[in-house]
């Protein structure tokens, strides 16, 4: 399946600080060599030091990000303080300026070759651009300052989750980070980021590993036991469950039964798991949250409303959370204006930005795409920090309205302030696909898998589309099996095996591919998928099954609906 664009999250956000704070000095780095050409924002400089790092303050005093990395980085290359660059790369990562981070950040090397944070700067780049290579030697260069050891492998692994993709980042940290030696902290790290990944077998046996040196770690056997019901092996995930000590467990892992129990498809058990859950004080808000969730995916409108309103009437936490499911409810309801209703109560919450899409999508559909597009320009103007992310589901919203030309103009906008950005040219690329533009979507996925070639999700994405549209089959098939190595429990790209095979007329292949795929996920489109495998293959009525539980869950899939009709000529309705 064509996964969804990332996001970005905030500009400056905490994960950034956090990874440089823990940054070691004494970095090995590769010099420049003398004579390299600066680059171009720095040749182009029309002013000397004081003048760019005026103009720099003057940029962030306007709220101009881009300009003021921009124009420390000009300061940069009149100054040899290294401070100057490091301003400038911190700046730039900050508001997502990944050409100038990247420049920056090498000055900075420059001037201060044995530095760690100049060296973590540069990965950090490096991985948010999906460079693997460069990313790598700038990692082994802060690593081998040998002060990384001091650093805790937990925290330092966490805040770096928060800022890069999962599949680079366990690469990166397997291969440079782990040791020949690793303590079982570092090995839990790796368990996490393998889980993330979802590379099931690395996480098991990373997490094995580290329950060995440390029995006492409850963290590494929660992690296997998640990863075993991934690979579907759910009997023995949840004999394991219920053998953990309920006192010790904390945060999400007290509702690991529950889980355990619901991806098994032991729906009526985990719901009583729950309902025990809810009973107690504790963990009543978190229990809640998910029944509401497990009713809705179920199509169980009445017994999440009634959830929703023993939320609404408990005192404390959840209650904005509450609203926004009410408000959905209404919508999966056809009340349409209480649902607009319901997620402008949000608008100027945390929840702001799902609340205004939610409220955006609603209006589009019902032909007012101005005042819903509105919504979201409110709120970019009111979060300069959050633009991009606002233009890209501005982006999406418009394509799934039939306005291609004016999301690709918005997208077109968005390249103008952030050049360069790897989320806005995936955004391009599905946009076209949305639009019907295929061979043009295709040209942009090569274009970004050649500056890309080790991403997963554009890999999948590029042989998804191909597969869809009965293209360059045998070329579609390297592509998601190369992505299936990467992160080989991931269900969107299972499914674009899945349907790849299908397509290659291997249907029971294609079936056991599928099904493992709908059982960790519950997506509509592999439901879709799954079902019309099915169908073909005279199972009618356990397609039937399949596409009424995706359709429960996500009762307006365009797609699901499509492939319902087209098969058993039926109106599906919508």
């Amino acid at each position: 399946m064509m996964p969804e664009a990332t996001l970005p999250t905030a500009a400056l956000r905490s994960g950034l600080l956090a990874v440089l704070a823990l940054a070691c000095a004494c970095s090995t780095t590769r010099p420049e060599q003398a004579g390299e050409t600066p680059p171009a924002s720095i040749e182009a400089a029309p002013r000397g030091e004081s003048e760019a790092v005026l103009a720099a303050q003057n940029a962030l005093n306007a709220g101009d990000c881009r300009k003021a990395s921009e124009s420390y980085l000009a300061a940069a290359g009149y100054s040899e303080d290294p401070q100057v660059a490091m301003r400038a790369a911190q700046l730039a990562l900050g508001c997502e300026n990944f050409g100038t981070a990247r420049a920056a950040a090498a000055r900075w090397r420059k001037l201060e070759p044995y530095d760690g944070d100049a060296a973590l700067a540069a990965a950090l780049v490096a991985m948010k651009r999906y460079d693997l290579e460069e990313a790598r030697e700038a990692l082994i260069a802060w690593r081998d300052s040998g002060l990384a050891g001091s650093q805790d492998p937990l925290s330092f692994a966490e805040a770096l989750q928060e800022e890069t993709d999962a599949t680079l980042l366990y690469r990166l940290f397997d291969e440079v980070l782990v040791g020949e030696d690793p303590t079982a902290e570092v090995l839990l790290a790796q368990a996490r980021l393998a889980l993330s990944a979802y590379n099931m077998e690395e996480a098991m046996q990373a997490a094995e590993q580290a329950a060995t040196l440390d029995t006492r770690m409850l963290e590494a056997q929660i992690i296997v036991l998640r990863a075993l019901s991934v690979k579907g092996d759910h009997s023995a995930a949840i004999a394991g469950a219920r053998t953990l000590p309920l006192e010790a467990l904390q945060g999400e892992d007290v509702f690991l039964l529950a889980d355990l129990l619901q991806a098994g498809g032991r729906v009526s058990d985990a719901e009583a798991e729950l309902n025990r859950l809810a009973s107690l004080p504790e963990t009543a808000a978190g229990a809640e949250r998910r029944l509401v969730s497990m009713a809705l995916r179920q199509g169980r409108l009445d017994a999440a409303e009634r959830q929703l309103e023993a939320m609404l009437g408990r005192d404390g936490g959840g209650t904005a959370l509450a609203v926004l499911y009410l408000a959905e409810l209404a919508e999966r309801r056809g009340d349409y204006a209480r649902a607009i209703q319901g997620y402008g109560l949000l608008a100027d919450s945390p929840l702001g930005l799902s609340a205004r899409t939610a409220a955006a999508r609603i209006m589009m559909k019902q032909g007012q795409g101005h005042d819903g597009l509105l919504l979201l320009d409110e709120y970019a103007e009111q979060n300069p920090a959050e633009q991009l992310q606002v233009g890209l589901t501005r982006a999406h919203l418009q394509a799934e309205a039939g306005d291609v030309k004016g999301a690709l103009a918005g997208l077109d906008e968005l390249q103008k302030r952030y050049p360069d950005h790897p989320d806005i040219d995936y955004s391009r690329a599905t946009v076209l696909e949305t639009g019907g533009r295929t061979r043009q979507a295709v040209t942009e996925f090569e274009r970004a898998i050649a500056l890309r070639p080790e991403d997963p999700q554009l890999l999948n994405a590029l042989g998804y589309t191909l597969a869809d549209h009965k293209l360059r089959l045998a070329d579609a098939e390297q592509m998601i099996r190369k992505a299936l190595a990467i992160s080989p429990d991931n269900p969107a790209i299972q499914d674009s095996l899945g349907w790849l095979l299908y397509r290659r007329g291997r249907t029971a292949d294609s079936l056991a591919v599928l099904e493992r795929a709908w059982l960790n996920s519950s997506d509509a489109e592999i439901g879709s998928h799954f079902g019309e495998v099915l169908w073909k293959s005279g199972d009618e009525s356990q397609a039937r099954y399949v596409w009424q539980q995706a359709l429960n869950g996500e009762p307006d899939h365009a797609g699901l609906k499509a492939t319902m009709a087209r098969l058993t000529g039926e109106d599906v309705g919508g």
